[in-house]
């Protein structure tokens, strides 16, 4: 039995689905990270099975939270989401640049900048950046960095897999990340 309900105190008792660990939760929970492994667990769905089973996305994208570094598992399609070791807000979306932006990024997202874009701070952090518009900075991607045609970037950059096509300019250092996959098989 995956469940124990306790009518009294409006808790419910299940089994994380991947660790086995045993976790109270709400009466009224839909979806909560695993205490003990942080994966996410579709607590719906193993109280109330249904008779046709349908493909869960919870728990499918697997990102490191960029302030503790830990494993932190959430919905593909999930915009943020909030590290269950440091409870930092991991920003999951993606953006497209096409002025000038003076702010900070950090997302697990996508970076597109495009042509006329410009990007003028010292800290982008991103899952991964295509570049057509000029960045004075440094930039770290989990995954790729593409320079494309037109594209410009001036600073350290730190990431798994660096393309540069003909017409794109790079000045600065590079870091080269480990090359294990950032999502899970």
């Amino acid at each position: 039995m995956n469940s124990k309900i306790d009518e009294f105190s409006g808790t419910k008792e299940i089994l994380c689905p991947y660790c086995q660990g045993s976790i109270s939760v709400s009466l009224n929970c839909v979806s909560i990270p695993c205490r003990i492994c942080n994966r996410h667990i579709n607590v719906k769905e193993i109280l109330s099975p249904s008779e046709v089973k349908k493909v869960s996305t919870v728990g499918k994208r697997r990102i490191l939270c960029f302030k503790c570094g830990k494993e932190v598992f959430t919905d593909k399609n999930a915009q943020a989401v909030a590290c269950g070791h440091c409870y930092h807000r991991n920003d999951l979306s993606n953006y497209k640049i096409k002025s000038v932006f003076g702010k900070n990024i950090e997302t697990h997202g996508e970076l597109y900048l495009k042509r006329k874009g410009v990007i003028e701070i010292s800290k982008i952090r991103v899952g991964c950046a295509i570049i057509k518009g000029k960045i004075n900075g440094d930039v770290y991607a989990t995954d790729t960095v593409e320079i494309l045609k037109h594209g410009e970037i001036y600073g350290t950059i730190t990431c798994r897999k660096f393309i540069v096509q003909k017409g794109g300019a790079f000045s600065g250092k590079i870091k080269m990340l480990d090359v294990t996959p950032s999502q899970p098989e």
